[in-house]
């Protein structure tokens, strides 16, 4: 439409492949207008493993979205995530040089470089720099230097990497599908976008997601992100041990786990009782639901107890007042909130997806906060560019207040 940027999110996950489209009007406001959701091919545990059975998903689940928004896509923005994905925590050091010791911004580009010169494996490519915050002269937290006087500028930030294998996987199904990829976006970070207020940042708080495959984790501090990773387990692993236990096809054990699941067995009543179907007619059986509680409880612990030592061993600092919010499929099964507070010492709650202007409510639900971040994300830096462009146009006159906007917003987008 006239005015107005397009926009497509894909998030290609290991049980379901979704897909959104919206458009940012001239005034920044952002639209959905059409998602849509297929079951996945071809993906297991968040990576692409037959790219012919991944490529049919994604073209299905495609034009289904551009058919329903009226509108015909050439980029896309994709999500990754699992654990091949590391952060980096980097500093970047440099002395500044003008006359009058002010930071401009090819200071904080200085120093950005400065952070990402590090030798980083053939096989692992950059995917984001999070700025963290700066330092001038000693002087810490500062989250814009533009403008500040010193004589030394030091910028922390977490370079999030992936492997390049996984990366051009995907790649290689976008472009067979006839699109290009826009940008290849952290998953977890296209979550706190729809999720994590700013004060919840601030307070430091910890984002799970447990999707089918994989479950992601990224960590905030002070407003901005000082951890990230996560672990190839889902809620699919628990679905194999109650197939196994129970002697049950995956499709009726997935049933069990959702109608009748609890992941934390101190909470289930022992008089309580659920009914196990049976094949070939035969009556359902009564089962104590403390005993699949018994079967479930240990798995979800795995997955949570990993996330917790891999951010011990990373010894972030600072504290984590916001707690945990759990967000994707993995995290409506009953008792997930209770299990994760357990181990991880901290209040856990549910997280949903803000509302956004044509977004039917039955899609605000923890388990489409990936494929809506993607599209909030993008539709950020959409905004802020035409922002500081129209903020340029106005004061031709003032050129460096203009490249101080334009540099402001892009800092925005990355603490």
């Amino acid at each position: 439409m006239a005015g107005e940027k397009m926009l497509m999110g894909l998030d290609i996950g290991s049980s379901r492949t979704r897909c959104v489209i919206g458009s940012v009007s001239r005034d920044g406001q952002l639209m959905v207008d059409s998602i849509c959701e297929h079951p996945s091919e071809g993906v297991r545990a968040g990576s692409i493993v037959n790219i012919e059975q991944t490529l049919k998903t994604i073209q299905t689940v495609i034009n289904e979205a551009e058919l329903q928004a009226g509108a015909e896509m050439n980029e896309v923005i994709i999500g990754i995530g699992g654990e091949n994905i590391i952060g980096i925590a980097s500093t970047g050091v440099v002395g500044i040089n003008s006359k009058d010791q002010e930071i401009k911004r090819e200071d904080i580009f200085r120093s950005l470089e400065v952070a990402r010169a590090f030798e980083l494996p053939q096989d692992r490519e950059i995917l984001h720099t999070l700025v963290q915050d700066f330092q001038i002269d000693g002087q810490m937290g500062i989250k814009d230097p533009i403008d500040m006087l010193g004589h030394r500028l030091e910028s922390r930030v977490l370079i999030v990497t992936a492997a390049s294998s996984m990366c051009q996987n995907e790649r290689k199904c976008i472009q067979r599908s006839g699109l290009i990829v826009q940008r290849l976006v952290l998953q977890s970070l296209a979550d706190s976008e729809v999720v994590l207020s700013s004060e919840e940042k601030e307070m430091g708080t910890i984002l799970i997601n447990i999707g089918s495959g994989i479950t992601n984790m990224i960590a905030y501090s002070n407003g901005a992100p000082v951890y990230t990773g996560g672990v190839n387990l889902g809620g699919e692993a628990v679905t194999n041990d109650i197939a196994y236990i129970l002697n049950k096809t995956r499709a009726a054990a997935e049933q069990i786990k959702c109608e009748s699941g609890h992941s934390y067995v101190p909470s289930v009543s022992s008089e309580e009782m659920i009914l196990i179907p049976q094949v070939g007619g035969l009556p359902a059986i009564k089962m104590p639901k403390k005993e699949l509680s018994k079967v479930i409880e240990p798995r979800m612990a795995e997955i949570f107890s990993r996330l917790q030592s891999d951010l011990e061993k990373a010894q972030i600092q600072g504290s984590f007042g916001g707690g945990v919010v759990l967000v994707g499929g993995g995290a409506l099964l009953s008792g997930v909130t209770e299990l994760a507070s357990e181990i991880f010492r901290l209040p856990a709650r549910l997280g949903f997806p803000e509302a956004i202007g044509g977004l039917d409510r039955s899609y605000i639900s923890p388990q489409y906060t990936t494929v809506l971040g993607l599209l909030k994300s993008e539709a950020r830096k959409v905004r802020e560019t035409g922002t500081s462009t129209k903020s340029r146009k106005e004061r031709v006159h003032r050129k460096e207040g203009g490249a101080a906007s334009k540099l402001r917003g892009f800092f925005r987008t990355l603490f």
